[in-house]
């Protein structure tokens, strides 16, 4: 299961972004280096709308941002997937 993270407190150390997609819920999901540990940590997709993040268990943004959706990754009922839509 992912790391959820308090949304404000990542934001206020100002992570540095590696990029940002919208899925196909139509949210706006940007991928985020850990502030304290860089790239050595995996990537952390967060939806600003939502005020969301979680670690996305990737190192690089590659597989997250194909058009086949078979990594991407949303929030969905306050819980974060990859690749797996609830209805």
């Amino acid at each position: 299961m992912a790391t959820n993270y308090n949304y404000d407190s990542l934001m206020a150390k100002k992570p540095t972004i590696y990029g940002k997609i919208t899925n196909s819920l139509g949210q706006e999901i940007e991928f985020l280096e850990h502030p304290i540990h860089g790239d050595g940590y995996p990537v952390i997709c967060a939806c600003h709308k939502l005020n969301k993040a979680a670690d996305s268990g990737f190192f690089d943004t590659e597989d997250m941002e194909m058009e086949d959706g078979d990594y991407e990754p949303s929030f969905q009922d306050g819980e974060f997937y990859i690749g797996d839509f609830i209805s």
